[in-house]
């Protein structure tokens, strides 16, 4: 880059042609308050100071926050650190070149909006940036006006962008959730369960199953109502939530008064614990009568996932019809029983 203007001084002189626009700029801007929100990051990676400094004030003076980088590797690492919307690069850079830096930013962020920059473009130079993932291509010495529009472009781009992002986010979480606890649902329980059984058979680690049901919990709605009832189904999904280990296991609404819980790499122990902290909080919850019988089960290859989610239930079931509020597990299904209870 430095050569690069060693062979072309006209452009510093080009450069300071945008003071006065940049003057008309900031008397245009000069009723704004500092308080106002920046429009968005802007990272300008160019080892060539005249260059940063005047299209960084031009920036600014547009609203933008403006971050540097002098290297292609710096640039690479502010891209990933400050998550620009923008950035604008020069071809020619110490070290590793801006074609390169493109392709490792477009690794990081495929979306990134990257506008290649350079004083001695060619269509050659032009395509290559364009296939590489370039949002676009300028030649300096640019119009002042196109720069911003340039800009201002890619960052209505970004937003758009994180805008679909987050709408799609949002679409994928309510298809999983259920809308009355915020546990999961039971389409992604066994989508989950699945996944965490091949991942048991590959990384040899452990996994516990809990499947329970609410015990008087139709007489409760019958007596208090529908909406009553449903405080009580929400309730349930607090608790759960607040039981298990955060990040690391999963709590679902499998159906109506039954949930489940999938507690991935948790000793026998771990899982009784879990289970024990579940059925004591919901029995001390101030609802009328509504205990939980819980089923514990553990995973054995090469079991599939109905068989294991049977044996959960079938747990489940002998603790509601040993008299409720308790947990049943039994470990090796046919050898050993083990109650839990108050």
């Amino acid at each position: 880059m430095v050569g690069e203007y060693g062979l072309n001084q006209n452009w510093v002189k080009v450069l300071h042609s945008f003071l006065p626009f940049l003057h008309q700029r900031r008397s245009r801007m000069k009723d704004l308050s500092l308080d106002n929100p920046i429009k968005g990051k802007v990272l300008i990676v160019d080892d060539v100071p005249d260059t940063v400094e005047i299209i960084g004030k031009l920036l600014r003076y547009e609203g933008y926050e403006v971050i540097t980088a002098q290297t292609g590797e710096e640039g690479v690492r502010k891209v990933e650190e400050e998550k620009p919307e923008v950035v604008l690069m020069d071809i020619s850079l110490p070290g590793i070149d801006g074609n390169e830096a493109l392709k490792r930013i477009k690794r990081i962020n495929p979306n990134q909006c990257v506008v290649m920059l350079t004083a001695y473009a060619t269509v050659d130079n032009a395509i290559q940036a364009l296939k590489e993932g370039a949002q676009d291509f300028l030649k300096k010495p640019f119009e002042n006006e196109h720069l911003i529009h340039i800009v201002n472009q890619c960052f209505e781009r970004s937003r758009t962008l994180k805008e679909k992002e987050k709408l799609e986010e949002e679409v994928r979480r309510l298809s999983i959730t259920d809308d009355l606890t915020g546990l999961y649902n039971h389409r992604h329980f066994f989508k989950t369960l699945e996944a965490e059984i091949s991942r048991l058979k590959r990384q040899k680690t452990s996994l516990s199953l809990l499947m329970f049901d609410l015990d008087n919990f139709k007489k409760y709605n019958d007596l208090y109502g529908h909406i009553e009832g449903d405080k009580v189904l929400r309730k349930i999904g607090e608790i759960i939530k607040n039981s298990i280990r955060s990040n690391v296991d999963t709590g679902y609404r499998y159906g109506g008064d039954e949930f489940a819980v999938i507690l991935i790499g948790a000793s026998v122990e771990q899982a009784l614990s879990i289970a024990e902290r579940i059925r004591y909080s919901i029995e001390n919850a101030g609802f009328r009568d509504i205990t939980v019988s819980i089923g514990l089960a553990e995973y054995e290859e090469p079991l599939d996932v109905e068989v294991f989610v049977k044996r959960a239930d079938d747990a489940m079931y002998v603790a509601k019809h040993s008299g409720g509020n308790r947990i049943y597990t039994n470990l090796s299904y046919h050898t050993q029983e083990s109650f839990y209870d108050k």
